[in-house]
């Protein structure tokens, strides 16, 4: 690779140039900016990275004080935004722990590890449309409950103004027994119909959607512990916890359903 060539005064006398004063002061002045600009740049140490030196939350309770926290910064418009920078990355490359398992919609306006405030390797993270269940979410789901990761808390989170919901409810209007929507779409409006079907709900429009929705997210929970015999030994043995909880997309507010 061909060297930088020298820095002279002039051509004719090839003497390295020296500092002057006023390069000196410049450089100075342009190590400072720089610094500045390095400092805004980098996320900052947070409250949130200081614990998670010591290791994530152990319980669920410790899990859902941690969340109910975090959720409570983004509502807030304050964000820490931990566990994001460039290092975290790299150590996380070789392992993860995980705390949590949140289960969601696939709305694109609800991302758990936003809402939430949490980093990278912080959470696990299940989504399909209206949160319904297959085998294969339950089975991603154990996966989380069980060693080496046994997270403690499984989190079963709606959101107002849900999409699938809301197509449900209409396809129940032409046919309340039967809804259908286009193509594997009727696979989860097979899913919400009952649980339409059995909610009280009052109202219509969206006060009826977001009452679904609540439903649905507590049915979704029941219907996660009587077809996993694995989370529910691990509930059973309080190891973990499963709770439902609805998104508001308006105010950025976690509401739980269970406490």
């Amino acid at each position: 690779m061909p060297q930088p060539e020298p820095r002279f005064l002039n051509r004719q006398n090839p003497t390295p140039a020296g500092p002057s004063r006023r390069g000196l002061l410049a450089g100075a002045s342009g190590l400072i900016a720089l610094a500045g600009l390095a400092a805004c740049a980098s996320p900052q140490a947070t409250d949130a990275d200081r614990a998670n030196l010591a290791g994530p939350p152990q319980t669920p309770d410790e899990v859902l004080q941690v969340l109910r926290a975090g959720n409570q910064r983004y509502a807030d418009g304050m964000p820490e935004r931990p566990n994001q920078a460039t290092e975290r990355r790299s150590e996380q490359a070789e392992h993860q722990n995980p705390f949590a398992l949140i289960h969601g919609c696939v709305d694109s306006r609800v991302t758990p590890e936003l809402l939430f405030d949490q980093g990278i390797g912080d959470l696990f993270v299940t989504r399909t449309a209206g949160g319904v269940l297959d085998d294969t979410l339950v089975g991603s789901m154990e996966f989380a409950v069980s060693s080496p990761y046994s997270v403690p808390l499984l989190v079963i989170l709606g959101h107002t103004a849900c999409g699938a919901v809301a197509g449900t409810l209409k396809a129940m209007e032409e046919d309340a027994k039967n809804p259908q929507l286009p193509g594997e779409m009727v696979d989860f409006a097979e899913q919400i119909a009952p649980v339409a079907r059995k909610a009280k709900v009052e109202g219509s429009g969206s006060e009826e959607v977001d009452q679904v929705v609540q439903a649905n997210a507590r049915a979704v929970t029941e219907q996660l512990l009587e077809r996993s015999a694995i989370i529910r030994e691990a509930v059973q043995e309080k190891r973990t916890r499963v709770v439902a909880a609805v998104y508001d997309l308006d105010s950025g507010e976690v509401r739980w359903l269970d406490g």
